[in-house]
This record gives structure tokens, sequence and C-alpha cells, in this order.
């Protein structure tokens, strides 16, 4: 992992969660909670736009065992370099507070520990000698989090059809060739577990995108936002979104209409999205492009999302959005 704080410090990317809801793609939308209320100027009409969505306590999670003991259940987070695990895990497995250490959020640092992990696995994968910060189970909602240095060079499975996250070894080479019947690939490039698209367009504007599974909602930059008034003044605000993330702290998004969004050869059609400079942009030397990161309301579309680290390719199943159609 290369260093994005200067020594002492951690470069770690809070998953990104809201209060008044989140942000809905059509043709599928996903109910959720209001975990809070409107932000003052939201007309019930957009409220109700904007709050048809999230899943901030829906992520799906994967088995973890920790030295022998387990399982845990942790969320996999493809944007956060560094995973992370919970207060009370950390304690009930004995692991001694070490090293202090500052954890960069969405919003906000925190002031913490790490924490030696001698030996954790998940599925046939296996990681020996880990350093983990230690947050707050109130702020994860998760026993902990997998970042890119647990799940770099395999491949995450995300089965909404089953409810089943999974990860294992990457595509061999002679599989790489072929995919599944209804099943569209999109190449990525990228190191150290960051990979991006370039073959992306909203509303027609080149913009490079990456998929965060440990994101709620899908979120540009606001070299993005430039970019589409550039070519079309006629964008509007339709609200605001409050963005937290597991270090605590609010940032305030705000909320736009896109007619289209095409990441290769999968559109994403009549969507709103935010805008918000989050601490994630700049980590992934992304903060003077435009730059969309996908999050979890755009990727519950699909039955089945495969991120392979070691291809270096992206499998989205499409065979939910057929039925949508037919239905």
């Amino acid at each position: 992992m290369r260093a994005l704080l200067p020594a002492g410090r951690l470069s770690r990317r809070g998953f990104v969660g809201y209060w008044a809801a989140a942000i809905a793609c059509a043709p599928q939308i996903a109910k959720a909670q209001t975990i809070g209320p409107p932000l003052p100027g939201t007309t019930p009409e957009e409220a109700d736009k904007i709050a048809a969505a999230t899943d901030a306590a829906k992520h799906l999670t994967v088995p973890v065992m920790i030295g022998g003991r387990g399982p845990f259940h942790f969320v996999v987070d493809t944007g956060a370099d560094r995973s992370v695990i919970a207060d009370d895990v950390a304690l009930r497995l004995g692991l001694t507070r070490g090293t202090g250490v500052t954890v960069q959020g969405v919003v906000r640092s925190l002031e913490t520990q790490l924490v030696a992990v001698a030996d954790i696995t998940v599925g046939s994968t296996r990681h020996l000698n880990l350093n983990m910060p230690v947050l707050p189970r109130a702020f994860l909602d998760a026993d902990g989090y997998l970042g890119l240095d647990a799940v770099d060079g395999n491949r995450v499975i995300l089965d909404f059809q089953n409810g089943e996250l999974i990860v294992g070894a990457p595509r061999i080479r002679l599989m790489l060739q072929t995919h599944r019947t209804n099943e569209a690939l999109v190449p990525m490039r990228g190191s150290m577990g960051h990979l991006r698209s370039l073959n992306c367009r909203v509303d027609g504007v080149s913009t490079t995108c990456f998929l965060d599974t440990g994101a709620s909602v899908s979120v540009g930059n606001s070299r993005l936002l430039e970019a589409l008034v550039a070519d079309n003044p006629d964008y509007q605000l339709l609200g605001k979104l409050p963005i937290t993330g597991i270090t605590g702290g609010v940032i305030v998004g705000k909320v736009i209409h896109v007619d289209k969004i095409r990441l290769h050869a999968v559109n994403f059609s009549d969507c709103n999205i935010a805008i918000a400079d989050m601490q994630v942009f700049k980590i992934w030397d992304l903060a003077d492009v435009p730059a969309l990161l996908i999050g979890m309301n755009f990727l519950r579309q699909f039955a089945r999302v495969s991120i392979d680290f070691g291809a270096k390719e992206i499998h989205f199943d499409l065979a939910s959005i057929m039925l949508a159609r037919r239905s």
C-alpha cells in the first residue's frame, strides 16, 4: 500500500451513509428507512425522489475467521485502502491496542489505535499479520470492513439475488475470454486495487469511474458537475443530501439528475447522483478530473456483480434488468 498521508496517518475513506435518504436510479428502486428529516428547503416531491432508496444497514457481509475464531461478519469496502475492525470484536478477541493512527473519513479524522491481527481468513483466502485500526461499532454497524489490503488480487462477488457476498480466487487465464449469458464485461485498469474505468460518460461528459462497495450512494465530484454545466447550463439542484462516514461528521452533497450514465457496455438511465468532494477522490488521485463513485444503490440493480482484481474486470449480470423490462 502506498503512503497517501504523512507518516502516522492512515488513508481510509469512510463508507458513505446518509440521513434524509438515498438517491434512486430508475427503473429499480429499493425503498429504505428514513434515518432523519429532509434538509430545509427541499420540497415534499423532491424529498420523496431523493428518499427513495438506500440500504446503508443492509450491506452484504462475508464471514471472516480471525485466529480460528468466528465467524465475524465484515462488509467488503472496495473504496478503502485498509481494513478496520469494530472495538467490541477487538476486545472479545483480546487484541492489544498498539500504535496510534489517524483514520481519515469522509468529513473528519478520528484518532484511534492499531491492533495486530495475526491470522484472518476470508473464504479460501488467508492473510497473516494485518494491522487494523479499531473503530466504534456504532460507526461501522458491522464487525468490520475489509479494504483493499485484504481483497486486492482476489475476486469479490456481490450476489444480490441470493443475498451472498463471496471473496475468492480470481478467474484463471483460460477463463478470461468467456463470460456468462446475459453478462456485461467492463475492463478496468489501475494498480494496488484502485481499479477504474476511463470508458465512462455521464450525459456525454468523459468521466473516470470506480466501484465502491462500501458506499450506499453514488457520488460525483465537483469537477464532474462543472463539466456537465459547461455542456448544459440547465442542470438544476434537486435537493441536498447529508452524507456521513465511519468517522462521524456530515458533508452536504448536492443532488442532480442526469439522463444517462454509460459505463462501457452498461447503461444507467434517468439517474440522481450526489455531488460532493469527498476524501476518496483525493486518495484515488481523481480530485482534478470529472469522476464518479458508483455505490451500492446502482449495483443493487443487478442480480450479481463480480469485481475481479486479478483479471482487472467487472462482470454485471443483466438478468434482473431484462426481467424488469419485460414486466
